[in-house]
């Protein structure tokens, strides 16, 4: 919860969380610690930062698809069944605010969430206000990657020209 408070991510800076925003927070926030231990290399592995824009490493087959918000419904189910079926555990969802590598950052003012695999599309994306911000308002760009890294997509909801790159084992 402090990593949360300290990261002053536009819109929550000073604010004071509802019930329900402090339990999601506990159960699946990620402290910069957390996600340069545990995921960096997931992560440097699965995309490529370039000045450009991120990219999806050469060794996966990518698909471009227009984009919007991070996932429908429908998408996360079609994510959890391909990732379930790569022995994935746990998948984490990480903002896209033009970091240069994973182990590094400037700032914690961005979102970071572990969740397991089996969360529940009404828990991850309806539970509160946070959920709603980062599965419902396309106005973020977001990594999310399996722990494994077989399957993941680059999702940027620009709202002149949104697209993503979608990845998973076939």
């Amino acid at each position: 919860m402090l990593d949360f408070s300290l990261s002053n991510i536009t819109g929550y800076e000073g604010c004071a969380l509802g019930e329900l925003e402090v339990k999601y927070l506990d159960k699946y926030w990620m402290s910069v610690g957390g996600l340069t231990e545990n995921w960096a290399g997931v992560l440097a592995r699965a995309f490529v930062l370039k000045a450009g824009g991120p990219e999806v490493s050469f060794f996966h087959q990518a698909q471009w698809r227009p984009g919007g918000v991070l996932f429908t419904e429908e998408e996360f189910a079609e994510f959890t069944r391909l990732a379930s079926r790569t022995g994935a555990q746990r998948f984490a969802i990480v903002e896209y605010v033009g970091q240069k590598q994973w182990s590094d950052f400037i700032s914690g003012s961005f979102f970071r969430f572990s969740y397991p695999l089996d969360v529940s599309w009404s828990e991850i994306a309806c539970s509160c206000a946070i959920a709603d911000d980062v599965f419902m308002r396309p106005i973020r760009s977001y990594f999310v990657i399996t722990d494994n890294g077989l399957a993941g997509k680059y999702v940027d909801s620009d709202a002149l020209h949104p697209y993503e790159i979608v990845f998973g084992a076939n």
